[in-house]
């Protein structure tokens, strides 16, 4: 996909993240995009005090969708915590025609995916079929299959120039913080991989209306889980930072995580 789509890890604490960053970090001879490395570790770069930071916040999702309440406060009281703390926030709103990117990036997904499966096509030696996969998998595939090159050429170009206006309108901020997602966790098998229709499915992927962009454009980002609802369900808020930018990004979040606390706070078994 281009690198648009990737996640690092899951773990309980932000020093554990920055210790797996530490250890996955870094590029093979011929790849043909290497990120920047620091000279000294992510680990030792995340328990350092963030220095006085400029930071943006948005509450309000570029698809015109809503945004449950309880995770607008949960952001709002991050926010209200970063000046506490004595950083310089101020509310900025994406100017980011997100249905339109999401249409270029899904598209683009259905044509990478084709392409993935028909390598594993060689490695099996027979065709994939619908009894191979899921329904939601195979309509992507046939999505994939009848797009012609010259619109996913476009595509890839048009995304990388929604990136550079992404990293272009978030540059004069070290962190932007948004949701993780719009609305809280949905239910188990809300996301149902038997669906045949496969733009109602794309459809419900508006709640993360927050990550995809930060998929697009390159830029670090992380979920902290600082909120929780009345029904016992986590709450994301997402910290973006600059390109290239892991350390601020782990540093702030370490300060947050020793300001609110989630590492105890777990469900009964």
């Amino acid at each position: 996909w281009y690198g648009g789509a990737y996640f690092l890890c899951c773990s309980r604490t932000v020093r554990d993240t920055a210790a797996y960053l530490d250890a996955v970090a870094g590029a093979l001879p011929g790849d043909a995009y290497t990120p920047p490395v620091p000279a000294e570790s992510w680990l030792n770069l995340s328990a350092r005090a963030p220095k006085k930071l400029r930071i943006g916040f948005t509450v309000t999702p570029p698809n015109g969708a809503a945004i449950d309440p309880e995770v607008k406060q949960t952001v709002l009281s991050t926010v209200a915590l970063l000046e506490r703390l004595g950083h310089d926030v101020e509310e900025h709103d994406m100017p980011l025609d997100a249905d339109a990117a999401w249409k270029t990036y899904t598209d683009m997904t259905n044509v990478q995916t084709a392409a993935t499966f028909g390598f594993l096509e060689t490695l099996v030696g027979r065709p994939v079929t619908p009894n191979d996969l899921e329904p939601v998998t195979w309509a992507v595939i046939e999505r994939g299959r009848a797009t012609s090159g010259i619109k996913h050429v476009s595509d890839v170009e048009q995304l990388r120039l929604i990136g550079r206006d992404i990293v272009g309108d978030l540059n004069p901020y070290d962190i932007f913080i948004t949701p993780t997602l719009t609305q809280l966790p949905r239910p188990l098998g809300y996301y149902d991989m038997s669906e045949t229709d496969l733009d109602r499915y794309n459809a419900k992927w508006g709640d993360a209306v927050f990550n995809f962009p930060f998929n697009i454009s390159g830029l670090p980002a992380i979920s902290l889980p600082l909120g929780q609802s009345a029904g016992g369900v986590p709450i994301g808020v997402q910290l973006v930072g600059r390109y290239g930018d892991e350390a601020s990004v782990l540093a702030l979040s370490t300060q947050i995580e020793g300001e609110m606390p989630w590492r105890d706070r777990q469900p009964g078994i």
